[in-house]
């Protein structure tokens, strides 16, 4: 049950930032933590990859599935698909910039991060 609420926290912390961001009030202390060359991609690459690992693990925990692959495809196509809606939007707020780069860098840590759930999923069975 901890899970579920650690995966909302991280779920509504992310929409919060989205909120600020799209809204001209993310916090320079925010802003400031990728202030570098790449930086935002980075921030994605970790913050979603953060997301997906919980969220994946989350999924694994409350549905038991025979087939832990198909409840880490499911779960991370969802939240990829949700990444992709709120990349796209950043077009109709005038303080945010859509990019590929920085869907791709969400993409990669989804990816990345299913990736190591599966593994260690994989690790809890076989041992």
């Amino acid at each position: 049950m901890k899970l579920k609420w650690l995966s909302a926290f991280l779920v509504l912390f992310v929409i919060v930032i989205a909120i600020l961001a799209d809204t001209g009030f993310l916090p320079s202390s925010i802003h400031n933590l990728y202030d570098f060359p790449n930086g935002d991609k980075l921030g994605h690459f970790l913050l979603m990859g953060l997301v997906s690992f919980v969220l994946n693990w989350t999924a694994l925990v409350a549905h038991a599935d025979p087939k832990p692959t198909s409840v880490i495809w499911k779960a991370s196509l969802v939240f990829a698909l949700v990444v992709t809606l709120e990349e796209f939007s950043q077009r109709f707020f005038p303080r945010r910039t859509f990019s590929l780069f920085d869907l791709a860098s969400s993409y990669a840590g989804i990816g990345f991060s299913a990736s190591l759930v599966w593994v260690l999923k994989k690790r809890t069975y076989s041992e």
